[in-house]
């Protein structure tokens, strides 16, 4: 057994997400997520009030 194949790739990427990174795409999914929310909000007034 000179050479082994190799089952599964095993992939270690060159660059790795920061704390600060992650913190930062947490706080704008919130924020997305808040306006998604108030439109839908604003929407269905709109709709209501017709």
């Amino acid at each position: 057994m000179e050479k082994q194949l190799t089952l599964i790739e095993t992939f270690q990427p060159s660059w790795e997400v920061s704390e600060a990174e992650k913190d930062a795409a947490r706080r704008g999914l919130a924020a997305s997520r808040k306006a998604l929310q108030e439109g839908r909000q604003r929407l269905a007034d709109l709709l209501n009030a017709a």
